[in-house]
């Protein structure tokens, strides 16, 4: 069984890889609408586990409208 900090890490990990390229402007767009199903098809895109995408999608439809994808440093 993995630890609350190793699944923190594993969820944080699969969010970063949806600011690749290829992926984002799907991500953003898929949000901007709150669109769910879009955002499922791109993670099965990024291949990210079946078991964070609930994690993973709760977390995109969370983001507000102000904050920018992905976010400036």
């Amino acid at each position: 069984m993995k630890t609350l900090n190793e699944r923190i890490a594993e969820v944080s990990y699969h969010l970063q890889s949806l600011t690749a390229p290829e992926f984002s402007s799907q991500v953003q767009d898929a949000v901007q609408k709150k669109d769910k199903n879009s955002l499922i098809q791109v993670c099965k895109k990024a291949k990210i586990p079946r078991v964070y995408l609930g994690s993973v999608v709760s977390v995109l439809l969370s983001v507000g409208p102000e904050q920018k994808w992905p976010a400036d440093s």
